[in-house]
Formats: C-alpha cells, sequence, structure tokens
C-alpha cells in the first residue's frame, strides 16, 4: 500500500475569494459539526455570508486556501500572520478541513503545501505555528510529515458534550530572512 496518495487530477487548489463565501461557509459549517472538536469555533457563532465574505479577502496578512473538485470545495485551510509589530516574524495555519468522502486521497497535502509555500514566500515570516486536537492523529501525522514537532500542550482546551479535549501546540522553523 502506497503511503503517499496520489492527488485526483480533478482536483485543483487557489486562493480563495469574496465569491467563493457560499461554498467556503458551507465547508466551514460542515466542519465545525464535526467531533471530537478540532476547531475552536461554535456553529452557532459564526459570522454571517457579508462578515464572511470580508474575511475572505485576501491581505498581506492572512490568506484562504481552497481545493476544489471541478467547481465543488471540498478543501480549506487559512493562513494567517500575527498582528501584532513585534510578532510579524510568525504566521499560523489554521481551519484544516477536508470534507469526509475526500479524505486520504492528498487534498490536506497539498492544501498545506500551498499554505506553508505562501509562508515562506512572505517577507520575514520564519515560523509558522498550529493547534490540533490531541485525537486528531491523521492530522498530527500530516503536519509532522511537513516538519511540524509538538513543544507542548494545551490540556482542556474545549469541552463538548461533558468532554475535554486537549490540543497540542505545533510549530515549523523556515528558512526565512529577517524583517
Amino acid at each position: 500500500m502506497d503511503d503517499n496518495p496520489v492527488i485526483e487530477t480533478s482536483i485543483s487548489t487557489r486562493v480563495l475569494t469574496p465569491a467563493d463565501v457560499k461554498a467556503y461557509r458551507s465547508v466551514r459549517l460542515r466542519a465545525l459539526h464535526e467531533r471530537p472538536p478540532a476547531f475552536g469555533s461554535l456553529p452557532e457563532t459564526e459570522p454571517d455570508l457579508a462578515e464572511t465574505a470580508v474575511r475572505l479577502a485576501e491581505s498581506m496578512d492572512r490568506c484562504f486556501f481552497g481545493a476544489f473538485q471541478v467547481k465543488r470545495l471540498i478543501g480549506i485551510i487559512r493562513l494567517s500572520r500575527y498582528e501584532a509589530i513585534n510578532e510579524k516574524h510568525r504566521a499560523y495555519l489554521a481551519g484544516l478541513y477536508v470534507l469526509p468522502e475526500f479524505r486520504k486521497r492528498g487534498c490536506g497535502r497539498v492544501l498545506v503545501s500551498q499554505a506553508l509555500h505562501r509562508a515562506t514566500m512572505t517577507a520575514g515570516v520564519r515560523r509558522v505555528n498550529l493547534t490540533v486536537v490531541t485525537q486528531q492523529k491523521n492530522a498530527i501525522r500530516l503536519y509532522q510529515s511537513f516538519g511540524f514537532r509538538i513543544y507542548g500542550t494545551e490540556h482542556e482546551t474545549f469541552i463538548k458534550d461533558g468532554k475535554y479535549y486537549d490540543e497540542y501546540l505545533m510549530t515549523l522553523e523556515l528558512n526565512a530572512n529577517p524583517l
């Protein structure tokens, strides 16, 4: 069995725009409904379409990537740079999600790869951080395959139906020039 899944030729990726708002919000809400909680947000606290469209607008400090099968959005990830001027050397990945029926086909790998490529091309970014629920074994293996390492555990980060979930703090050092 091949450990490196191959992306189907019908799957493409690109930076999302406000025009993708309905598809993005649909995938995002589906992600938030899955268990165990892998996201810090709750479905009922997600912004409306107008605010989501504003968030999807690409900026120097944030962009969203999407994986598509033909024209259907099947996976998402966000790359954001820390806001404080003294933290601009760091970025973080968040919100990686691939629809269940498209998992184990390399979509997540391509999304992470695109986000990391963008981070390496962003002047001054030297490190990319992320958090992942400790039970998300496949996601942890994916991140580790890119060189992310666990540097800590935040205990009882989330609670869902009376059960607490811990998160690993992960980091990847990039070869970037200082600001």
